[in-house]
């Protein structure tokens, strides 16, 4: 990085605020917002942890990533009907803590939108989510895979939903984020980024939505053998 300006690719830790700080040679800080959602970041965190050999902590990432799709289309659809932002942020208070009444709020709002009851994991999938995250098992690569592969068929049909129902809320909700992570800096200078996903907003290439896990995961393995 020179003159403040990050030179690509940079590496650096997944942050949970989406703020990464650099410092070029010259002692320049700039701050970088990585616009992704974290459901897309959770996801991927998953794909490398199948990529590295940590099969449960894939598990529990594709899990947390679903948790927080549900949250965010729920915000969107609140944005794209006018509900205020200080309305959503209460409302939000009172389910946060508690990840069934995030879903109810979900297949509530869904139903509502669709005239159809969306399509959620199976009994099955959450038995062995549950085993995995509450009795400590651990699983196979072909068992995170498959786990992986099945929260990735739930989300891809629901997010184009959302994207083309209610377009307006789904911008406001990640211009909600953008604007919340730019808060919280100095005056250092700032910039925003983007950067593709296994489930993405953002790429419109349609064979992207086609590929499965598997064939993710080899992709980014190629990809870090590039660099």
């Amino acid at each position: 990085m020179d003159d403040g300006i990050p030179a690509y690719p940079a590496f650096v830790e997944v942050r949970d605020d989406g703020r990464y700080v650099f410092t070029c040679t010259q002692g320049h800080r700039t701050v970088t917002v990585l616009q992704q959602q974290k459901f897309e970041l959770l996801y991927e965190i998953g794909a490398y942890a199948i990529l590295d050999g940590y099969y449960r902590e894939a598990v529990a990432s594709f899990a947390s990533s679903l948790e927080r799709f549900y949250e965010f289309f729920v915000k969107a659809k609140l944005f794209e009907g006018q509900v205020p932002e200080n309305t959503i942020a209460e409302f939000w208070t009172q389910v946060a803590s508690q990840s069934e009444r995030q879903l109810g709020a979900f297949v509530c709002l869904y139903t509502q939108t669709f005239k159809r009851a969306p399509a959620l994991l199976s009994n099955s999938r959450i038995s062995f989510r549950n085993e995995v995250i509450h009795k400590g098992k651990i699983p196979t690569r072909d068992e995170a895979l498959a786990y992986g592969q099945a929260v990735l068929d739930v989300m891809r049909p629901i997010l184009a939903d959302a994207k083309r129902e209610f377009p307006q809320g789904v911008q406001r909700t990640v211009l909600q984020h953008l604007a919340t992570a730019h808060q919280l800096g100095s005056a250092e200078p700032q910039a925003t980024i983007g950067m593709p996903t296994i489930v993405s907003l953002t790429v419109t290439d349609v064979g992207h939505d086609h590929r499965s896990l598997a064939e993710a995961v080899e992709q980014l393995r190629w990809w870090r053998a590039r660099w």
